[in-house]
């Protein structure tokens, strides 16, 4: 049972799951990172509802939910575009109305933020639920019709009385580009592969979830040597025996055994979350200096006080 300030799940959308900051620290012991995939629209939505960064929000996959509130709250919607109302601008949620999100793109991933965080069971160390070992969440799944679940306590502070500013914003939509790092396993590749690899562009493949996705790159067949099985990181860029290559997201395995080329920089793991099947990537590779200084400006964007 629910207490306090009850949410309703009308309609649970395509693929709308709970997700924090996720689980950092814990892949040593087999557990996925976790967390949204786009950290960086999650975080401006607990900013426009002024929660911590670190509230649990709704991730919304390809279509949101409907949500009916039982009291007054005030919700914001970031990401992708959503359909059926506008994001990146917080909204009051009067008692009895029900929250529409609708269809989603371009983009793939919406998230919605409700002031004082969603309140579920922590689950070593998080509130996300965990595609792989289906666990968090508050369910063990992505939401389902009838689930309900509380809205926390509220912090000091009146919600952002503005919508977040367009240039305080990723751009979202196809053709992406995307920062990458030489990978760790550059000697199992002949020294044409990264260039080759940053030369073309490469097509979003039908097989993605929370865990990865998959990259189609016509014309180019990367092959590497064989490694022993190590650990990996998010944004990793995994050649397999058949040339395709898989960037990892955040619900990824702990360790793989495919050579990684390249590394997505923490900046643009968000573009990737949001690419939808048949969508344009290219990579451009940059040093570590550009990395740090993309992360830090993403990070500087959310102190803003609009």
């Amino acid at each position: 049972m629910c207490a306090g300030h009850v949410i309703e799940v009308v309609n649970p959308g395509r693929w709308t799951t709970i997700q924090d900051r996720g689980r950092p620290g814990r892949e040593r012991f087999g557990i996925p990172p976790g967390g949204a995939a786009d950290w960086f629209a999650a975080a401006v939505a607990n900013r426009l509802v002024r929660n911590h960064l670190d509230a649990a929000v709704l991730e919304c996959t390809a279509a949101g939910p409907s949500l009916r509130f039982d009291s007054e709250r005030v919700v914001a919607v970031t990401g992708a575009h959503a359909a059926d109302i506008e994001t990146w601008v917080p909204h009051v949620m009067n008692r009895g109305s029900t929250l529409e999100v609708g269809a989603i793109g371009p983009g793939l991933r919406t998230y919605v933020a409700v002031r004082g965080g969603i309140d579920v069971p922590i689950v070593l160390g998080s509130r996300s639920f965990c595609q792989r070992g289906a666990f968090g969440g508050g369910f063990g799944r992505p939401l389902a019709r009838g689930d309900r679940f509380a809205a926390g306590a509220m912090i000091d502070g009146a919600p952002l009385s503005n919508a977040w500013p367009d240039g305080h914003r990723l751009s979202i939509g196809s053709p992406w580009e995307v920062r990458v790092l030489g990978g760790p396993h550059a000697d199992a590749f002949d020294r044409t592969a990264l260039p080759r690899l940053t030369a073309v562009a490469c097509r979003v493949s039908p097989e993605l979830d929370r865990m990865g996705l998959r990259l189609q790159t016509p014309g180019v067949h990367l092959q590497a040597d064989e490694i022993l099985t190590t650990p990996v990181t998010g944004g990793a860029v995994q050649v397999t025996p058949s040339g395709e290559m898989i960037v990892l997201l955040a619900d990824h395995p702990t360790t793989g055994g495919y050579p990684v080329i390249a590394t997505v920089i923490t900046a643009d793991l968000p573009l990737l979350a949001q690419a939808r099947p048949g969508d344009t990537v290219r990579f451009r590779q940059v040093d570590p200096a550009e990395a740090d200084r993309a992360r830090r400006r993403l990070e500087g964007w959310l102190e803003l006080d609009t």
